[in-house]
C-alpha cells in the first residue's frame, strides 16, 4: 500500500513537468506506475454527475519580499454545498520563479506553503506566478475540481509600509494635510521576514536635513510649527548577515502642514434699516480657511441668505453686501481647514423698516447745513480780521466824567485817568525827542563838510 502511494506521487510529479502546468482535466487511477488512465467521455468525465459540489480556490501570498527572506502560500478551498462524506483531496503548487514543485494530499479546505525562501542567485527582481490545482478523489481516482494561481513580486531592496500619525478631534479629509504645532510620528513597518532578526538602522530627514538615527526603533515623533510643504524622509539599512548583503530602502513622504482654528469673532451692527446693505466682519486664526455664513431669521427660524468663500488674506474676512428685510436675525459662521473647524454666532440683529423717502431727504438736508454754518463761520472771521486792521494802534480815552460824580468810585476813576495821561504824555514826549534827534543826525549826510 506504500508503494502504491509512492509510485502515485512519482506519476504526478512526472505527468505535472509535462502537461499540468496547464492544469488540463487529469483523472489518475489509483495504484498505477507507469500511466495515467483518463476514462471515456461520459459520466465518469463529468464532474457535475461525479460530485455534488462546485469548488472554488483563492490563491494568496504575503508578498512583495526581497530575494532571500521567507513568503508565505495559501490556497483555501470553498463550495456552495457541503457533502459530509470523506474529503480526500490533492494540492499540487507550481511556480514560475525556481519552477519547483510541491504536492500535498489533506483532507482541508486549506493549503499552504509557510516561510518559503527562494534564494537562488538565478532569481533576478520581478513578478512571477504561483499555481495550484486542487484534485478531489473519486472511487479510485483523482479528479481536478479547481484551479488559480497568484502573483508575487520578489524584491532586491527591503519592503515595508511607512505611515504617518497625529491625534486629531477632527475627522480630516485630505490623508496628507496635517496640524502645525502637534506631535507627530513618523513610522515604517518593514514586512520582510528572516530566520535570524538582522540589525535595522533608521536614519530620519525633514527637508533634507538629518534629525537623528536610531538601531531598530522603526518611528521617529517630532513637532512642526510653520505651514506650507514638507517633506519627510527614511533610510533603512540592514545589516549583513551569512551570505545576504546590506540591503537598503528609502522611503519618502511629501505633506502639507496647516493651522489649527481656535477662535471665531463676528463683529456686526445690532440695529439696521431694511434698505441699507450692511456687511459682516468675520475675525479668524489658522490658515487657508473657507468661511460660510448663514442669516437665521428668529420670527420663523428659516434661514435666509447663505453662502461660502475663501478669503485671500488671513486672518479677517468681510463678507459682500446684504441687505435684510424687517424682522430679526442672527448670523452663524462656520471656519474651516483640513484640519480643524470652529462656529460662531453673531448677537440678535434687528432690521427695521427705512421709511424710503424720508431717509433719502435726511441725508441730503444734513451735508447742506453743516455747509452753510461753516460758510457763515468763515466770513464772520473774515470780517472780524479786516476791522482789527484798520484800528489805530494806540488809542487814548478822554475821561470826561460828569462833576457830579464825587463818590469813592469817581475818585479812583479820577485817579486811573491821571495815571494814564501822565504816561501816554511822557510817551509823546520820548518818542518827539527821539525823532527830532534823528533828523538832524541824518541832515549832515548830505553836502555838510566837518571841521577839523
Amino acid at each position: 500500500m506504500l508503494m502504491s502511494k509512492l509510485a502515485l506521487v512519482l506519476l504526478l510529479v512526472y505527468h505535472v513537468n509535462c502537461a499540468m502546468r496547464s492544469c488540463d482535466e487529469l483523472i489518475v487511477k489509483h495504484g498505477l506506475k507507469t500511466q495515467v488512465v483518463y476514462p471515456n467521455i461520459g459520466e465518469e468525465g463529468n464532474l457535475e454527475a461525479i460530485f455534488d459540489e462546485k469548488f472554488k480556490v483563492d490563491v494568496s501570498n504575503t508578498g512583495p519580499a526581497v530575494i532571500g527572506s521567507q513568503i508565505d502560500f495559501l490556497a483555501e478551498l470553498s463550495t456552495d454545498v457541503i457533502v459530509t462524506d470523506k474529503k480526500r483531496f490533492l494540492y499540487h503548487w507550481m511556480n514560475d520563479a525556481d519552477n519547483n514543485e510541491r504536492l500535498e494530499a489533506t483532507n482541508n479546505y486549506k493549503s499552504n506553503i509557510s516561510s518559503y525562501i527562494f534564494d537562488s542567485d538565478l532569481i533576478l527582481p520581478n513578478k512571477y506566478k504561483m499555481k495550484v490545482c486542487v484534485y478531489k478523489r473519486h472511487k479510485e481516482f483523482y479528479v481536478k475540481v479547481a484551479e488559480n494561481y497568484t502573483l508575487f513580486e520578489l524584491t532586491a531592496s527591503l519592503n515595508g509600509i511607512a505611515h504617518l500619525y497625529q491625534n486629531h478631534t477632527y475627522n480630516k479629509t485630505q490623508p496628507s494635510v496635517f496640524c502645525t504645532d502637534r506631535t507627530m510620528q513618523y513610522s515604517v513597518n518593514l514586512t520582510d521576514k528572516f530566520p535570524i532578526a538582522p540589525t535595522f538602522w533608521f536614519k530620519w530627514f525633514i527637508d533634507g536635513r538629518h534629525i537623528e538615527t536610531e538601531e531598530n526603533r522603526n518611528f521617529f515623533e517630532f513637532v512642526h510649527n510653520k505651514t506650507g510643504l514638507c517633506r519627510l524622509t527614511v533610510e533603512v539599512t540592514m545589516d549583513s548577515f551569512g551570505k545576504h548583503k546590506t540591503l537598503k530602502r528609502s522611503w519618502l513622504k511629501h505633506i502639507y502642514f496647516e493651522e489649527e482654528i481656535q477662535t471665531v469673532e463676528i463683529i456686526s451692527a445690532s440695529e439696521m434699516v431694511t434698505n441699507k446693505p450692511f456687511t459682516l466682519n468675520v475675525t479668524y486664526d489658522g490658515s487657508n480657511v473657507t468661511v460660510c455664513w448663514r442669516f437665521v431669521d428668529l420670527n420663523n427660524n428659516s434661514v435666509v441668505n447663505r453662502s461660502c468663500d475663501q478669503p485671500l488674506s488671513g486672518g479677517w474676512f468681510l463678507t459682500p453686501e446684504i441687505s435684510l428685510s424687517q424682522g430679526q436675525y442672527i448670523v452663524q459662521v462656520n471656519v474651516t481647514n483640513d484640519v480643524s473647524a470652529v462656529s460662531g454666532q453673531s448677537r440678535v440683529l434687528s432690521v427695521y423698516n427705512g421709511g424710503g423717502a424720508s431717509e433719502t431727504l435726511s441725508t441730503l438736508v444734513v451735508p447742506v447745513v453743516f455747509s452753510m454754518l461753516g460758510l457763515v463761520v468763515v466770513v464772520a472771521g473774515a470780517a472780524y480780521v479786516v476791522r482789527l486792521r484798520k484800528k489805530s494802534n494806540v488809542e487814548v480815552a478822554n475821561f470826561d466824567f460828569h462833576p457830579d460824580m464825587d463818590s469813592s468810585g469817581s475818585q479812583i476813576f479820577s485817579r486811573f485817568r491821571r495815571g494814564l495821561s501822565s504816561f501816554f504824555q511822557r510817551n509823546e514826549y520820548i518818542r518827539r525827542h527821539r525823532l527830532a534827534k534823528y533828523q538832524r543826525t541824518s541832515a549832515k549826510s548830505y553836502g555838510a563838510v566837518e571841521e577839523l
